[in-house]
């Protein structure tokens, strides 16, 4: 059964698991979704960059926590200081910790159920 939601703008996806990030990005991009793609923190800072140079900002970062080279909270930490970053939601994805972060506006527990997954993007930047 295929789930659609009709996307608007684009997520930001920073998962140090191939595979997972992979797959959320498939699944968002199915729905409708435009997917950026990071490994890591590091990473997303960097793709942030890309996308402000072109004027272009995502309307969701999921954000995975316990990462290498730049975890998420971390990242969290750099967002939050830059202007330009600081008003993207973040969602926080993990397996390690029940509560959303200090900055996060939400969390899904993985493993998360596909419909969830939608449903909370959906929540930030679907129109209607």
């Amino acid at each position: 059964m295929e789930i659609s939601v009709p996307g608007v703008g684009s997520v930001l996806v920073v998962e140090d698991d191939a595979d997972l990030r992979a797959a959320v990005a498939d699944i968002l991009e199915d729905a409708g979704f435009e997917v950026h793609v990071a490994e890591n923190g590091q990473d997303a800072l960097h793709v942030f960059g890309e996308l402000g140079h072109r004027g272009e900002r995502p309307c969701l970062v999921l954000l995975d926590l316990m990462m290498p080279v730049m975890d998420g909270l971390t990242f969290m930490e750099h967002a939050r200081a830059d202007p330009g970053l600081s008003q993207v939601p973040i969602v926080v994805f993990s397996a390690s910790v029940r509560e959303p972060p200090e900055g996060a506006r939400a969390m899904l527990r993985k493993p998360f159920e596909i419909p969830l997954l939608l449903d909370t993007v959906a929540g930030f930047c679907a129109q209607g």
